[in-house]
Protein backbone atom coordinates (compact mmCIF):
# COMPACT_ATOMS: atom_id res chain seq x y z
CA UNK A 1 0.00 0.00 0.00
CA UNK A 2 1.58 3.52 -0.75
CA UNK A 3 2.66 5.54 1.96
CA UNK A 4 3.68 2.71 4.31
CA UNK A 5 7.06 2.11 5.89
CA UNK A 6 8.63 -0.04 8.12
CA UNK A 7 8.57 1.08 11.66
CA UNK A 8 10.11 -0.28 14.60
CA UNK A 9 9.28 -1.35 18.32
CA UNK A 10 10.77 -2.69 21.71
CA UNK A 11 7.59 -3.84 23.81
CA UNK A 12 9.00 -4.46 27.21
CA UNK A 13 7.78 -5.85 30.21
CA UNK A 14 9.17 -5.35 33.87
CA UNK A 15 8.36 -4.03 37.50
CA UNK A 16 6.26 -1.27 36.72
CA UNK A 17 4.00 -3.16 33.83
CA UNK A 18 4.14 -3.01 29.39
CA UNK A 19 4.94 -0.46 27.61
CA UNK A 20 5.36 -0.13 23.71
CA UNK A 21 8.02 2.50 22.65
CA UNK A 22 8.48 3.38 19.22
CA UNK A 23 12.19 3.33 17.62
CA UNK A 24 14.24 6.45 15.72
CA UNK A 25 16.55 7.41 17.13
CA UNK A 26 20.13 6.37 16.30
CA UNK A 27 21.00 5.33 19.53
CA UNK A 28 19.13 5.03 23.02
CA UNK A 29 20.94 3.85 26.26
CA UNK A 30 18.63 1.33 28.26
CA UNK A 31 18.82 1.25 32.17
CA UNK A 32 17.59 1.58 35.48
CA UNK A 33 18.70 5.29 35.89
CA UNK A 34 16.54 7.56 35.33
CA UNK A 35 19.24 9.72 32.69
CA UNK A 36 18.56 6.50 30.07
CA UNK A 37 16.48 7.16 27.21
CA UNK A 38 14.70 3.87 27.85
CA UNK A 39 14.34 3.50 31.85
CA UNK A 40 13.95 -0.38 32.95
CA UNK A 41 13.12 -1.51 36.65
CA UNK A 42 14.04 -4.72 37.54
CA UNK A 43 16.22 -7.13 40.03
CA UNK A 44 19.46 -7.61 38.66
CA UNK A 45 19.10 -4.24 36.30
CA UNK A 46 22.17 -2.42 35.70
CA UNK A 47 21.91 1.34 36.47
CA UNK A 48 23.24 1.54 32.88
CA UNK A 49 22.67 -1.62 30.92
CA UNK A 50 22.66 -1.76 27.30
CA UNK A 51 22.69 0.42 24.27
CA UNK A 52 20.77 0.29 20.85
CA UNK A 53 22.22 1.14 17.82
CA UNK A 54 20.55 1.83 14.51
CA UNK A 55 22.37 -0.14 11.42
CA UNK A 56 21.61 0.32 8.11
CA UNK A 57 20.03 -2.40 6.22
CA UNK A 58 19.20 -3.48 2.46
CA UNK A 59 15.31 -2.49 3.81
CA UNK A 60 15.87 0.79 5.72
CA UNK A 61 18.24 0.29 9.08
CA UNK A 62 18.03 -2.32 12.05
CA UNK A 63 18.67 -2.37 15.47
CA UNK A 64 21.91 -3.94 17.53
CA UNK A 65 21.28 -4.32 20.91
CA UNK A 66 24.77 -4.35 22.94
CA UNK A 67 25.52 -5.49 26.47
CA UNK A 68 26.95 -2.37 29.03
CA UNK A 69 27.15 1.53 28.74
CA UNK A 70 28.78 3.82 25.82
CA UNK A 71 32.20 3.83 27.83
CA UNK A 72 32.37 0.17 27.06
CA UNK A 73 31.71 -1.28 30.82
CA UNK A 74 29.47 -4.03 30.62
CA UNK A 75 26.20 -4.97 32.99
CA UNK A 76 26.22 -7.00 35.63
CA UNK A 77 24.19 -9.76 34.61
CA UNK A 78 24.48 -9.36 30.99
CA UNK A 79 22.03 -9.77 28.89
CA UNK A 80 19.89 -12.66 26.26
CA UNK A 81 18.66 -12.65 23.35
CA UNK A 82 15.95 -15.86 22.16
CA UNK A 83 17.58 -17.92 25.45
CA UNK A 84 21.80 -16.94 24.28
CA UNK A 85 23.89 -14.79 26.58
CA UNK A 86 25.60 -12.62 23.93
CA UNK A 87 27.57 -9.60 23.86
CA UNK A 88 26.09 -7.90 20.49
CA UNK A 89 23.52 -8.72 18.38
CA UNK A 90 21.73 -7.27 15.28
CA UNK A 91 17.80 -7.97 16.13
CA UNK A 92 15.14 -9.13 13.90
CA UNK A 93 11.66 -9.05 14.11
CA UNK A 94 10.09 -11.13 17.01
CA UNK A 95 13.33 -11.12 18.76
CA UNK A 96 13.06 -11.74 22.91
CA UNK A 97 15.84 -9.92 24.84
CA UNK A 98 16.28 -10.38 28.84
CA UNK A 99 17.86 -7.73 30.70
CA UNK A 100 19.84 -8.89 34.15
CA UNK A 101 17.40 -12.02 34.17
CA UNK A 102 14.03 -9.97 35.28
CA UNK A 103 13.05 -7.55 32.52
CA UNK A 104 11.69 -9.08 28.60
CA UNK A 105 11.30 -6.70 25.68
CA UNK A 106 10.29 -7.88 22.23
CA UNK A 107 11.66 -6.33 18.67
CA UNK A 108 9.35 -5.49 16.08
CA UNK A 109 8.31 -4.18 12.96
CA UNK A 110 5.21 -3.13 11.38
CA UNK A 111 4.53 -1.93 8.23
CA UNK A 112 1.78 0.94 7.62
CA UNK A 113 1.56 4.87 7.12
CA UNK A 114 2.44 7.22 10.00
CA UNK A 115 -1.15 8.44 11.00
CA UNK A 116 -2.23 4.48 11.32
CA UNK A 117 0.97 3.96 13.10
CA UNK A 118 -0.18 5.78 15.36
CA UNK A 119 -3.48 5.18 16.48
CA UNK A 120 -1.96 1.83 16.75
CA UNK A 121 0.64 3.10 19.44
CA UNK A 122 -2.06 4.30 21.35
CA UNK A 123 -3.87 0.98 21.14
CA UNK A 124 -1.37 -1.11 22.32
CA UNK A 125 -0.26 1.15 24.89
CA UNK A 126 -4.32 1.78 26.16
CA UNK A 127 -4.36 -2.40 26.56
CA UNK A 128 -1.35 -2.65 28.51
CA UNK A 129 -1.38 -4.40 31.74
CA UNK A 130 -0.05 -2.29 34.79
CA UNK A 131 2.24 -4.41 37.73
CA UNK A 132 0.82 -3.71 40.74
CA UNK A 133 4.21 -3.78 43.67
CA UNK A 134 3.94 -6.73 45.91
CA UNK A 135 4.09 -4.23 49.32
CA UNK A 136 0.73 -2.65 47.74
CA UNK A 137 -1.35 -5.26 46.62
CA UNK A 138 -5.37 -4.83 46.91
CA UNK A 139 -8.50 -6.50 45.62
CA UNK A 140 -10.97 -4.19 43.94
CA UNK A 141 -13.17 -6.11 47.12
CA UNK A 142 -11.20 -5.10 49.54
CA UNK A 143 -11.22 -1.25 48.13
CA UNK A 144 -14.82 -1.09 48.33
CA UNK A 145 -15.05 -2.09 51.70
CA UNK A 146 -12.35 0.51 52.60
CA UNK A 147 -14.40 2.85 50.59
CA UNK A 148 -17.21 2.23 52.64
CA UNK A 149 -16.02 1.68 56.12
CA UNK A 150 -14.53 5.47 55.13
CA UNK A 151 -17.87 6.72 54.28
CA UNK A 152 -19.43 5.17 57.19
CA UNK A 153 -17.02 6.93 59.58
CA UNK A 154 -17.28 10.05 57.91
CA UNK A 155 -21.17 10.20 58.27
CA UNK A 156 -20.68 8.93 62.24
CA UNK A 157 -18.14 11.87 62.74
CA UNK A 158 -19.92 14.37 60.53
CA UNK A 159 -21.25 17.40 62.35
CA UNK A 160 -25.42 18.00 61.53
CA UNK A 161 -25.64 21.11 58.82
CA UNK A 162 -26.48 24.75 60.40
CA UNK A 163 -30.21 25.64 60.38
CA UNK A 164 -31.08 28.07 57.61
CA UNK A 165 -31.11 31.69 59.43
CA UNK A 166 -35.01 32.00 59.60
CA UNK A 167 -35.49 28.50 60.99
CA UNK A 168 -37.55 28.40 64.64
CA UNK A 169 -34.86 27.98 67.28
CA UNK A 170 -35.55 23.95 68.15
CA UNK A 171 -36.58 23.65 71.88
CA UNK A 172 -35.33 21.41 74.10
CA UNK A 173 -37.19 18.28 74.94
CA UNK A 174 -39.86 18.87 77.54
CA UNK A 175 -39.70 15.86 80.26
CA UNK A 176 -42.20 13.75 79.92
CA UNK A 177 -44.64 14.06 82.83
CA UNK A 178 -45.03 11.32 85.82
CA UNK A 179 -48.29 8.95 85.62
CA UNK A 180 -51.21 10.89 87.55
CA UNK A 181 -52.43 6.79 88.91
CA UNK A 182 -48.61 7.48 91.30
CA UNK A 183 -50.70 9.63 93.58
CA UNK A 184 -53.95 7.74 93.79
CA UNK A 185 -52.27 4.62 94.64
CA UNK A 186 -50.21 6.15 97.17
CA UNK A 187 -53.47 7.11 98.51
CA UNK A 188 -55.22 3.70 98.71
CA UNK A 189 -51.87 2.14 100.13
CA UNK A 190 -51.85 4.38 103.27
CA UNK A 191 -55.73 4.55 103.87
CA UNK A 192 -55.60 0.58 104.13
CA UNK A 193 -52.58 0.43 106.24
CA UNK A 194 -54.33 3.13 108.23
CA UNK A 195 -57.32 0.77 108.48
CA UNK A 196 -55.08 -2.54 109.31
CA UNK A 197 -53.69 -0.81 112.15
CA UNK A 198 -57.41 0.64 113.49
CA UNK A 199 -58.51 -3.45 113.20
CA UNK A 200 -55.80 -4.79 114.93
CA UNK A 201 -56.22 -2.59 117.77
CA UNK A 202 -60.35 -2.84 118.16
CA UNK A 203 -59.76 -6.32 117.97
CA UNK A 204 -57.48 -6.40 121.11
CA UNK A 205 -58.58 -8.16 124.09
CA UNK A 206 -58.93 -5.71 127.51
CA UNK A 207 -56.18 -5.96 130.03
CA UNK A 208 -57.24 -7.53 133.23
CA UNK A 209 -58.59 -5.47 135.98
CA UNK A 210 -56.81 -5.62 139.63
CA UNK A 211 -58.06 -7.47 142.23
CA UNK A 212 -58.98 -5.51 145.77
CA UNK A 213 -57.68 -7.16 148.65
CA UNK A 214 -60.70 -8.07 151.17
CA UNK A 215 -60.37 -6.74 154.95
CA UNK A 216 -60.45 -9.42 157.54
CA UNK A 217 -62.03 -8.95 160.87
Amino acid sequence: MSGNREHHLLNIEDETGKRTIPLEAATYSIGRDVTNAIVIHGHGVSRQHALLLRIPSPNGYRYRVVDGNADGKPSANGILVNGQRVQSHELKDGDEINFGGAVKAHYATVSMGDAEFVKYLKSVNYHSIKAVPMTATITQAEEGAEDKQSEEETKFHATPPPLPSNAPPQSAPTPKSASPWLPIVAGIVIVLAIAGIGLVVMNRPPAPQPQTPTQTQ
